[in-house]
């Protein structure tokens, strides 16, 4: 019988793309042995939010990585909203001396992540599948290692921690049977389509319809993602997707009109089923970061800024031996506004109230700024935003724990620090 290699390290990582990578790049710096482990092979694309804000961009820069994505040349952006013909046009609050967004498609920023983690130290194994863990994930039996399957047969990777970074799929979480909770339905689908030649101009642009939304948003290496988000109740009536989501864009004169002489490039790809959940997030011997541990409705376009935040906290944690303890208390502190937020976001738009907060944002060019940088972390909805903005409270709800009361138990102990 042929002997299984095992391979040791300080930590494993299950999942390479943003959160895995960006994991690997801190715990390789600060001195930790530590491999990635991801089935696909790179360049590889993922279903994903793309938009990227300035505390984001941030983040790559202090990762070493912001250059090779901004050689892949994604245009400064600034925030654009249009409805029943009126505009208003945001900038961010600078972060860094940046005020504002990039959009990049995952092909392109995962690769450069994947190389960035390996330029740090790490290892990074591609196309090997992760079969089972070593230890039950119990106290008295932690775990200590994953098994997996790569192109030279099987091998066990060991380490005192293996954390999941391997999206809303998990294979570690359900190998830990950490299960979904304080899950939040959604009421909108969300369905895109890479192009190429559409005019443009610095601005990503939501285009509300109500009760649709559909954006364009300029991306890396000439291509755009236009986006349709909509009701989940009209997806029984829609037999065609290419072709509905063509009438869609269709629909909307001033959207249309930057796509004449484009080219679509890919087939539309989307989902319906974007409920928000958290799981647990540690136990003995495993961590989960990234979606594995929490997931927000894309229309709050926070995955891979929640990815990389998440991934610089647990690193620190991991080294001081904080984790077990400090991070589901530090995540819960972070991330329960949002979450909050996006149950309004997970909402169809109505015409009555996009009036409302229009008329706010065009009188009032900080709030319009304020609701802009709620993406970029640097407001709270319901402390800068929501209460200056007349009848906005009776759409959102008036408060974060009125919002989710719903999908709340006993809730998790708040960091010392929030």
């Amino acid at each position: 019988m042929t002997e299984i290699p095992v391979r040791t390290y300080d930590a494993v990582i299950v999942g390479a793309r943003a959160a895995g990578s960006a994991l690997a790049i801190h715990l390789a710096r600060a001195g930790l042995r530590v491999v990635a482990l991801d089935r696909a092979s790179f360049p590889s694309d993922i279903l994903s939010t793309h938009v990227i804000y300035p505390n984001t961009i941030a983040r790559l820069d202090h990762m070493g990585v912001l250059d090779a994505v901004m050689a892949h040349e994604p245009p400064p952006l600034y925030t654009s909203w249009h409805h029943e013909g009126r505009m208003f046009v945001a900038p961010h609050t600078p972060i860094e001396g940046r005020d504002w967004a990039i959009c990049v498609r995952r092909i392109t920023l995962d690769g450069i992540l994947v190389e960035g983690a390996r330029k740090a130290g790490a290892e990074v194994v591609e196309g090997v599948t992760v079969t089972g863990l070593v230890g039950a994930g119990t106290d008295d039996d932690p775990v200590r290692g994953v098994t997996a399957l790569g192109e030279n047969g099987p091998v066990t990777f060991a380490a005192p921690i293996v954390i999941g970074a391997d999206g809303v799929n998990s294979t570690v979480a359900r190998l830990v049977g950490a299960a979904r909770k304080r899950v939040m339905p959604t009421e909108t689908m969300l369905y895109f389509a890479y192009w190429t030649g559409v005019k443009t101009r610095n601005t990503q642009d939501f285009f509300f319809e109500p009760p649709w939304v559909c954006a364009h948003f300029p991306a890396d290496d000439g291509h755009h993602v236009i986006t349709m988000n909509g009701p989940l109740t009209a997806r029984a009536e829609i037999k065609d997707w290419e072709a509905y989501y063509l009438n869609r864009i269709r629909s909307i004169p001033a959207l249309w009109a930057r796509l004449e002489g484009a080219t679509k490039v890919s087939k539309v790809m989307g989902s319906p089923r974007l409920e928000g959940y958290y799981r647990d997030q540690t136990g003995p011997g495993w961590a989960l970061v990234g979606d594995a541990a929490h997931f927000k409705h894309p229309a709050g376009a926070q995955g891979i800024g929640d990815a990389f935040h998440a991934a610089e906290v647990l690193a620190g944690m991991i080294v001081d031996g904080s984790w077990r303890a400090a991070y589901p208390a530090w995540r819960e502190a972070d991330s329960r506004e949002f979450y909050a937020f996006c149950k309004h976001l997970a909402e169809p738009p109505g015409d009555d109230s996009m009036r409302q907060v229009m008329d706010t944002y065009i009188r009032d060019p900080r709030l319009a700024r304020a609701i802009v940088d709620v993406w970029a972390r640097t407001v709270k909805p319901w402390t800068d935003v929501i209460p200056h903005v007349p009848g906005m409270a009776a759409v959102t709800g008036a408060s974060v724990d009125e919002v989710l009361a719903p999908y709340e138990g006993e809730r998790p102990p708040l960091a010392a620090s929030a």
